[in-house]
């Protein structure tokens, strides 16, 4: 996104990141395998997996066996070996087998930090913890925008990543005045590649979850990826105004998530690490989790969401940091919305008038 080149400012340096440098995620590792997509299948489903794979190697070393015969070696049903023993199109394979070569034909599978579709992956994985993530039942993986632009933009890049996503994409309007946009991808194979990569799974207003656990070893450029989908869903816009004495200054610049207060601590214990993961591409926070119980709702299931946010520092130069390091690309309307009011900022402290073509958003 082109955004609207800032006035000068004396230049300062960057706030240097208060951090120990991490050991970068060796290329060597995968970071999803074919088998952390079928752990992302029931039991019932990941044994029929394992069953299978016996079935293949005993038929390959055994060319002369029946289905019965392999079913009872086996230790399974024969109604079971019967069809993954029938050839051509009929031939059964396990589900969670059928997104594994799915994936395999994508070049997904095993999924590395340098795979060249990698940096617009990481960034949909972190708008997945905001403004969207996987259906409890694994029946779809969705984005939600009130910007029809952003949710263009989602499709655009789910397609290029995903090429087994085309022909199952739906994007719904709703909301109350029907401007809000759900797109959502109903493909197997992707949902699962999401799930296994570390996507929150259910109601996330209501469940556990954490980061994704390969995610702090990665290169600054994936964890910048990944914050930047996060932070276009949860990032407030900064705002500049005068304080008590009437001196101007950046303020209100947090990242607030709704939880229920039944598992307050579970989210206290996300939100530490979240910041943790700001601090090591440079962003520094205040170190404290504000909770808001009069901005909360009683929910349907009788459980009451509070809302929780942690403030990032926003010293003058602290806030440009921010605006160059992520584009906020899954929240065009956001970032635009950022950049108008560093503009603002930096005409007043650089003592110039402001433009008479500059138009604030509301």
């Amino acid at each position: 996104m082109n955004c609207m080149a800032l006035p000068y400012l004396a230049p300062a340096p960057n706030p240097a990141p208060e951090y120990n440098p991490l050991k970068e995620a060796s290329v060597m590792v995968p970071l999803i395998t074919e088998q952390d997509i079928i752990s992302t299948y029931s039991a019932k489903e990941q044994f029929s997996c394992r069953k299978y794979s016996e079935y293949q190697k005993l038929i390959a070393e055994n060319p002369s066996f029946g289905y019965k015969r392999a079913a009872k070696i086996l230790g399974v049903k024969p109604g079971k070996t019967r069809w993954w023993h029938t050839k051509g199109e009929k031939r059964a394979v396990p589900l969670p087998l059928k997104a594994v070569q799915k994936l395999k034909d994508a070049g997904l599978l095993p999924f590395y930090e340098n795979h060249k579709d990698a940096e617009i992956i990481f960034n949909m994985l972190g708008v997945l913890f905001g403004d969207g993530g996987v259906d409890a039942l694994y029946n779809g993986v969705a984005f939600i925008s009130s910007d029809k632009n952003d949710i263009d933009l989602w499709e655009s890049d789910l397609r290029r990543a995903f090429p087994s996503a085309n022909g199952k994409i739906d994007i719904i309007e709703g909301g109350e005045y029907g401007h809000s946009y759900n797109i959502r991808c109903y493909d197997r194979s992707v949902i699962r590649f999401f799930a296994a990569l570390g996507a929150p799974v259910g109601d996330k207003v209501s469940i556990v979850y954490s980061l994704p656990k390969w995610i702090f070893n990665s290169s600054d450029n994936s964890r910048a990826a990944f914050l930047d989908g996060y932070l276009a869903a949860e990032v407030s816009v900064v705002r500049w105004r005068a304080d008590s004495l009437g001196n101007f200054r950046f303020t209100d610049f947090a990242v607030g998530i709704s939880k229920i207060e039944f598992l307050e601590n579970e989210h206290r214990i996300f939100m530490k690490s979240l910041e943790a993961l700001l601090k090591s591409v440079g962003i520094q926070t205040t170190g404290n989790i504000h909770k808001n119980s009069g901005a909360g709702t009683h929910r349907k299931d009788g459980a009451f969401s509070a809302s929780y946010r942690i403030f990032i520092r926003t010293t003058f130069h602290r806030v440009l940091f921010f605006n160059e390091k992520f584009q906020l690309r899954y929240a065009s309307w956001k970032k635009r919305k950022m950049v108008k009011v560093i503009q603002k900022a930096v005409y007043e402290k650089n003592g110039q008038q402001i433009p008479e073509n500059y138009l604030p958003e509301s």
